[in-house]
């Protein structure tokens, strides 16, 4: 970043941030503000007008506007003024988009004064001034945090209804995530790892799809009321993704018991995988290895401490950095894990965030564990095409769409999943499609494959 937007404010405005693709986008992303018809009537750069109407929906006993709408309409109204000062950036939850090109924003601090009651549509604006939207500009991209208090005025058959003072955070995405140098985790992107587990978890406590059924009361702990809200929200928009999920979770399921004498599991980003719970008895009490960054460890130790588990459930929890860590060597240097000894590696959900380098190093480093002849490893994969956006399907170019919006941009794939495990030391795989496994001819459910490869 030099300090300069990238785009010019006519580009942006087209693409990015014109009123009705910001309408659209935001009734999409927050349900509430389609609810009470909430809408964006004029964007300039460092500028918001917005419309409250006065409806039903959106009115008191009073019959005038609820105060808590009118605080609504300001967070949205001054961080879209704020949005048009990033120019070219998408943002975060809104814009299809991924960490390392988007900017996160989000309210601190608000401070509403309500002047007087609300008896007309309720038009609300925001105007940076031009010396504080030069700042802005210079920080963000300059790489720097922004933090600025922006005003937003309310205004109702031509009379003052409320001021508000409202301060956020502007970042950019890709500055939340830990690194090595600095391995401070943001409380957004903490936010972030647990609602996408806890999504997970709710997409396998969901009704039984395509004969489909896992054991639902582990995970539907897990997943909690807000688990269930995401993945219902999900359901909706990415229809197949449900029977992705419950697919690769039967489909591991049935890979652990084909084990024989299986004795050790290692999950590599547990999340809150239930497994260690509801499959400890039938595969004859294994020891589990759960590891994952320690924030999302310490969500999981929360989830589980309410649950009241089996205290007969052998785990050890492990923090590691996937990008970072040398996982062989934390393994081996827990003195209950044995490479010698049968041994489950389960790779889920992750094959797609990582570069190609990053996934074959990460397989090699698991291959070198599996000493044992029954040991094995399994893993999921996209196909290549899926990534680069070269599939002619409209239903695989909105599911990956869809997971786009979600902030989960897909980085890598393999169309021969075989020949890339050979390339990690893993010379026998055995590979599906999940339209294979379900015997379902779908286009979507054809570009995701399990593979399960041993030495």
């Amino acid at each position: 970043m030099d300090g300069k937007p990238a785009v010019s404010w006519e580009e942006d405005y087209e693409q990015r941030v014109n009123p009705e693709l910001m309408t659209e986008l935001l009734h999409s992303a927050i349900p509430v503000l389609k609810a009470v018809q909430w809408k964006v009537t004029s964007v300039t750069e460092g500028g918001c007008e917005s419309v409250l109407p006065l409806t039903k929906a959106s009115t008191n006993q009073h019959g005038t506007h609820q105060a808590a709408l009118i605080s609504l309409s300001a967070d949205y109204t001054g961080g879209l003024a704020l949005t048009t000062l990033l120019r070219g950036v998408p943002l975060a939850g809104i814009h299809r988009c991924s960490d390392e090109e988007s900017a996160s924003l989000w309210l601190a601090a608000m401070d509403v004064k309500y002047r007087n009651p609300s008896t007309g549509h309720l038009k609300a604006t925001c105007d940076i001034p031009a010396n504080i939207a030069r700042t802005v500009q210079q920080r963000y991209f300059s790489g720097k945090r922004v933090l600025v208090t922006l005003p937003v005025v309310f205004t109702s058959n031509g009379e003052l209804v409320a001021e508000a003072d409202m301060r956020y955070f502007a970042q950019p995405s890709i500055q939340l995530k830990p690194t090595k140098s600095n391995p401070r985790i943001s409380p957004i992107f903490k936010q972030k790892l647990k609602a996408s587990a806890r999504m997970i978890a709710g997409l396998r406590a969901s009704s039984e799809s395509k004969n489909i059924r896992v054991d639902q009361s582990h995970e539907r702990q897990a997943a909690g009321p807000h688990g269930e809200l995401l993945a219902n929200r999900l359901n909706g928009v990415l229809p197949q993704l449900k029977d992705m999920v419950l697919a690769r979770t039967r489909h591991i399921d049935e890979t652990l018991r084909s084990v024989e004498n299986i004795e050790q599991v290692v999950i590599l980003g547990v999340g809150l995988d239930m497994r260690p719970f509801r499959m400890n008895e039938e595969l004859g009490r294994p020891t589990f290895f759960e590891l994952d960054l320690p924030e999302m460890l310490e969500e999981r130790d929360r989830v589980i401490a309410e649950m009241k588990p089996d205290a007969g459930v052998r785990r050890h929890s492990m923090s590691a950095d996937f990008k970072v860590d040398k996982i062989s060597q934390l393994l081996l240097q827990n003195p209950q894990f044995d490479p010698k000894r049968p041994t489950a590696v389960v790779f889920e959900g992750c094959s797609m965030y990582f570069t190609r380098e990053e996934n074959r190093q990460i397989l090699r480093d698991m291959a070198s564990l599996l000493q044992h002849p029954n040991s094995l490893l399994w893993c999921d994969l996209v196909r290549e095409n899926v990534v680069e956006g070269t599939v002619p399907s409209p239903d695989i170019k909105k599911f990956t769409d869809g997971m786009e919006e979600l902030g989960e941009r897909f980085i890598f794939g393999s169309n021969s999943p075989t020949d890339f495990f050979l390339t990690c030391d893993l010379p026998q795989t055995k590979t599906t499609t999940v339209g294979e496994y379900l015997g379902l001819d779908d286009p979507v459910l054809a570009t995701y494959q399990f593979a399960v490869g041993s030495k």
